[in-house]
């Protein structure tokens, strides 16, 4: 990854551009104490999506979840009565990476999914191979956006700094689609997308002075 000027660009090597996006929902914070509940993916080739992936785990200790944590990934048993057992999903992801390991890992936070996903698969004696490179997004979005006002780099808040429309927040697959927007209008950036940050920036200096 290079900076240039204040945005972030991809050297192409000449070979087709993969991309792995990828976004975990958990039972809360801790990898040692909580669990994984979901796993989103998109796979994506020189712009164009082959393949979208969500999965849902069963929990095995629900007990111990942080409530908040469950409110916002909007778990119940419902929700999740279709989901299937760890042992399942373990494997399904291990063959995920490995089929991918030609592309590059991106997460917005995405230290905190890999972090859950080793622990995930420590619990049932496997091991994950992630690609590499990887792209944190919220990386990303601090150098291209918090020059222009954008304070937090929560997905929340950066789609409400681009006035973007979030479908679903905080499910695994549509955090996955706005890290894909992220990628599409900031690696690299268009002089178009530059400039509509820069007014954003403007616009929210004045709701600023105005509040």
């Amino acid at each position: 990854m290079q900076n240039r000027d204040i945005f972030v660009t991809i050297t192409h090597n000449g070979q087709n551009m993969k991309y792995i996006v990828i976004d975990t929902e958990t039972t809360g914070l801790d990898p040692q104490r909580h669990e994984l509940l979901s796993l989103g993916a998109i796979v994506m080739i020189d712009g164009v999506i082959t393949e979208r992936i969500e999965i849902k785990i069963k929990p095995r200790n629900i007990d111990q979840a942080d409530a908040e944590a469950l409110r916002i990934n909007g778990y119940s048993p419902y929700r999740w009565k279709h989901a299937i057992e760890g042992e399942h999903a373990v494997t399904i992801i291990k063959h995920l990476f490995l089929a991918h390991l030609d592309g590059i890992l991106v997460g917005h936070n995405v230290n905190f999914d890999i972090k859950f996903l080793r622990a995930f698969a420590d619990e049932f004696y496997q091991e994950f191979t992630f690609p590499v490179p990887y792209i944190d997004t919220r990386d990303v979005c601090r150098v291209n956006l918090a020059p222009y006002g954008c304070a937090s780099m929560s997905l929340d808040n950066i789609c409400a700094f681009l006035g973007w429309r979030r479908r679903k927040a905080h499910t695994a697959l549509s955090d996955c689609e706005d890290c894909i927007k992220i990628l599409r209008c900031m690696v690299p950036p268009s002089p178009k997308f530059i400039m509509y940050v820069k007014l954003r920036g403007v616009i929210a200096s004045v709701k600023g002075l105005l509040s």
